[in-house]
């Protein structure tokens, strides 16, 4: 829930009344997140590596000290370096990290359970649309009380207050290292008719890096989730300007900002469930699917106030669904034992091509192109992503 003041959604609201105070572009300004981003992708192989070995206790401490210094330093930014410098920071927590880069946030969950990883990570993902749908309106209402440099001061506290304890007292990597097995299961009650046997409890394969880099399917992975989060992370980055321009009320954009994730808080668990019954790459393809038909009430009725609300709902609803298969994909196709270190490898290429989203859409808007444009390129750019993983049957380990 706290992660999510790192979120781009979040950042949004942020944008006009930075650029307006530190007089900057809006191309410039796009650098902010990126920048958050590509430090995030350097630092995934290494955060990935030590999640599989040690866990996430001390480097999820680690993590959100980091989270909130970066947000506490956008309080004192005098110009735009010191900005990049602070999310550069920021970046290095792995947290706020696009497209299955919250290795701090799902890793961990998807070690503990196997028969029920689906519905355990549908969960934990909720808490990103819960902190998200809070954080968004009251976010808007402190800029207007207290202003966007003092917001930043109280979202980086929050980060401390929660994230740092939390991990350094609660977290463990698996559960066999405290003599516990997955998903709750209890080694002496083999005879009970309500737990599942022993023996079927960690049934998947776990394939090493190398192995895994040997499959065409984590190449195509890679391949589609980077489409997807080039356009996501570029329309994400466009839209409450662009509404703003239009002169949309303030109001229903911050009614739309908030039905994103609340939506996302309800499509996570829907979806999270329905993998434990249905492939992956169902998810993924009802991901694309829905939020290519989320842009329509843009490209059709963009300059209506009912187009943000239903643009926001089906954006929803597609978010959910990705963020399932993106989080499950991994070590549902290659185990549990090395899914840090796999992630690792492809997660930087991934959050460059997110990172790559934003500055690009902003250079073009900048420099008069069409945002009808970038709309429909998105649309038709989200539903291939789906598509090609529809395709991705798990990989056969000789």
């Amino acid at each position: 829930m706290v992660s999510s003041f790192m979120n781009p959604v979040v950042f949004s609201i942020f944008i006009d009344p930075m650029r307006n105070d530190m007089n900057v572009g809006l191309s410039a300004l796009a650098w902010v997140m990126s920048i958050r981003m590509l430090s995030g992708g350097l630092a995934t192989p290494v955060i990935g590596k030590v999640l599989d070995k040690y866990g996430a206790r001390w480097v999820g401490s680690f993590g959100g000290f980091m989270a909130g210094l970066s947000l506490i330093g956008f309080y004192f930014a005098e110009n735009l370096w010191s900005l990049y410098l602070f999310a550069f920071l920021g970046g290095l927590s792995g947290m706020g990290v696009a497209g299955g880069g919250q290795l701090l946030t799902t890793l961990p969950v998807a070690n503990w359970f196997v028969a029920k990883r689906g519905r355990a990570v549908a969960i934990t993902s909720t808490g990103m649309g819960i902190g998200t749908t809070i954080s968004a309106p009251v976010g808007l209402l402190l800029i207007n009380t207290i202003g966007w440099r003092s917001t930043w001061l109280v979202f980086g506290l929050i980060i401390w207050l929660i994230v740092i304890p939390g991990y350094g007292i609660f977290m463990r990597r698996r559960p066999e290292d405290v003599g516990l097995l997955p998903d709750g299961l209890d080694s002496t009650a083999k005879d009970n008719d309500d737990i599942e046997p022993i023996e079927n409890i960690d049934p998947e394969l776990n394939w090493t890096v190398k192995q895994a880099l040997k499959t065409p399917v984590l190449w195509l992975v890679l391949l589609a989730s980077s489409i997807y989060l080039f356009c996501t992370s570029g329309i994400l980055f466009l839209r409450v300007p662009f509404w703003n321009e239009i002169g949309i009320p303030q109001g229903i954009i911050a009614l739309g900002i908030g039905i994103d994730p609340f939506t996302v808080i309800f499509a996570v668990l829907l979806f999270g469930f329905l993998a434990e019954r249905f492939p992956i790459r169902f998810m993924a393809l009802i991901g694309g699917s829905w939020r290519a038909i989320s842009m329509l009430p843009l490209i059709l009725f963009g300059t209506h106030s009912q187009s943000v609300l239903l643009h926001n709902f089906l954006w929803g609803v597609g978010s959910g669904a990705f963020v399932i298969a993106q989080n499950l994909v991994i070590p549902t196709y290659f185990g549990r034992y090395s899914q840090g270190s796999i992630g690792g490898v492809i997660l930087p290429l991934m959050i460059i091509a997110g990172a790559s989203g934003a500055p690009i859409v902003g250079y073009l808007v900048d420099n008069g192109i069409n945002i009808a444009t970038i709309w429909k390129t998105g649309t038709v750019l989200m539903f291939f992503s789906g598509l090609v993983f529809f395709f991705l049957k798990p990989p056969k380990l000789n």
